[in-house]
């Protein structure tokens, strides 16, 4: 995907950023099947690292930990990719795909310090299953995950002991069918310089057991009850815009809960071509007043513009010659996720070339563009943005082969001095955020695999799930 920032800046950053850039193999088809079976992805080729020695999963190894206390957990088969993990102070679950078995719904323990499948395989019935997206589980005993094209399945049981009862819904889905793309699914622009990469855009997300909502495509609905009837999927809001061209795709990707009533969403609309999805961010926030549109970026002349009614990125400018000052600014890539950092306030990040991201205070009615330095993924891969979530007074992140934390620290970031080690702020104007790397490497190697989710209960209980990995750490 080629993206451009439209701000200088400094030196040193550039080189930090330049040294991230790398390329990468390609991504799985979201083209089904047809042949009335049990819908797969065709399996995406194995990154190639630069070192001969970057780590390759063995089945044969035992499990180990590595010295910043990240433990492997044992997985059922060998081949899962874990898209998202719900965890409690001793479970989790995870959600998954497999080359062979389809989607899989998975439960760890701490008394057997095991992942066990917990689904009743409905989901790879023909026309779902063959991709997945975010899940929610409001209690050890109910959870929720989602499978294309828009079919929400929903579990519960009386207690850890017992077996799920599954009901599945289809989303009421009357969005756009394209005949050259999946609505479910943005592929990143074909650049020979970047990864090809994909999102799947679809998920279940909740505040509360009675506070559930599902996205697919553009669209997000909430379970609601109305009339005393059994609660159902209702369609709350669409991400559109009647005025473009057929050729513009929009998307929701991740949720977060906010301060209060606020729910946050992130997501992406650009252009489609033969070659993939040429996107800006988008980041909506949900009160009890509706829906408003924080970021909304759309393509015209080559760069990601602000549409009215939405906050106009800036990225602030102390140099010491003139005023400080915000110079209007953009970044394409789409929006990977947003954490909450206050009342109407969040990191918005950034699946862009080099770890980008937005902090957005809505009181100040600011977006201001900052970058994280000193964060160098495995093998050079480009560092994308997957995941990232709040726990007490820091923000835990990941990306490719890459997870790290960091201070909160907004009036920083409101400077745009961004999130780096005390060397990257020598000579500048201030200290931003500092960050603390937690190796995920084991044995010594790094692992050179998609990071998509963490999560924890508390910095004492952190997990991060990605292609064939589950990592737990109960250390601080």
């Amino acid at each position: 995907m080629r993206r451009r920032f439209l701000v200088a800046t400094s030196a040193a950053t550039l080189a930090t950023l330049v040294a991230c850039a790398a390329a990468d193999g390609e991504a799985v088809s979201p083209v089904p099947a047809e042949d009335g079976g049990t819908v797969i992805p065709e399996a995406a080729p194995p990154i190639e690292a630069d070192d001969a020695e970057a780590p390759r999963r063995d089945a044969s190894v035992s499990l180990t930990c590595n010295d910043q206390g990240w433990c492997e957990t044992e997985l059922p088969d060998p081949d899962l990719t874990l898209f998202d993990v719900w965890p409690f102070e001793k479970s989790a679950f995870a959600i998954a795909q497999s080359e062979t078995l389809g989607t899989k719904l998975l439960e760890w323990t701490e008394a057997t310090n095991k992942w066990a499948y917990v689904d009743d395989n409905s989901q790879n019935t023909y026309k779902s299953g063959h991709y997945t997206g975010k899940m929610f589980a409001p209690s050890e005993n109910e959870v929720y995950f989602i499978t294309a094209p828009g079919v929400v399945f929903h579990g519960t049981r009386a207690n850890p002991q017992s077996a799920f009862t599954w009901e599945s819904a289809r989303l009421p889905y009357d969005g756009p069918v394209y005949p050259d793309r999946d609505p479910g699914v943005a592929w990143s622009e074909n650049n020979p310089a970047i990864p090809r990469h994909l999102a799947y855009a679809l998920g279940v997300f909740g505040t509360s057991k009675d506070d559930v909502y599902a996205w697919f495509g553009n669209r997000i609905f909430r379970r609601t009850s109305v009339g005393g009837a059994s609660p159902s999927w209702v369609s709350e809001f669409v991400a559109e815009d009647p005025d473009v061209s057929a050729d513009e795709s929009f998307y929701i990707f991740n949720a977060a809960k906010g301060e209060g009533d606020e729910t946050w969403f992130v997501g992406g609309r650009g252009t489609y071509r033969s070659s993939g999805y040429y996107g800006c961010p988008t980041l909506y926030r949900r009160t009890a007043a509706g829906y408003s549109a924080v970021i909304n970026g759309s393509i015209a002349n080559s760069e990601c513009s602000a549409l009215p009614g939405s906050l106009d990125p800036t990225w602030w400018i102390d140099d010491g010659w003139e005023l400080p000052h915000g110079v209007p600014s953009s970044v394409f890539g789409w929006g990977a996720a947003v954490i909450s950092v206050g009342s109407g306030q969040a990191v918005l990040l950034l699946d862009s070339d080099y770890y980008y991201f937005y902090y957005v205070n809505l009181a100040a009615d600011i977006a201001r563009v900052n970058v994280i330095n000193s964060v160098v993924p495995p093998s050079m891969s480009p560092p994308i943005h997957h995941s990232g979530v709040r726990l007490g007074d820091r923000m835990w992140m990941t990306g490719e082969g890459t997870t790290f934390s960091s201070e909160i620290k907004k009036e920083a970031w409101e400077a745009s001095l961004g999130i780096g080690s005390p060397a990257d702020f020598q000579g500048g104007p201030g200290v931003g955020a500092l960050v603390e790397m937690s190796s995920v490497a084991m044995n010594g190697r790094y692992l050179n695999e998609p990071l998509y989710q963490v999560r924890g209960p508390s910095t004492n209980n952190l997990w991060v799930v990605g292609k064939h990995y589950a990592l737990h750490k109960k250390t601080p």
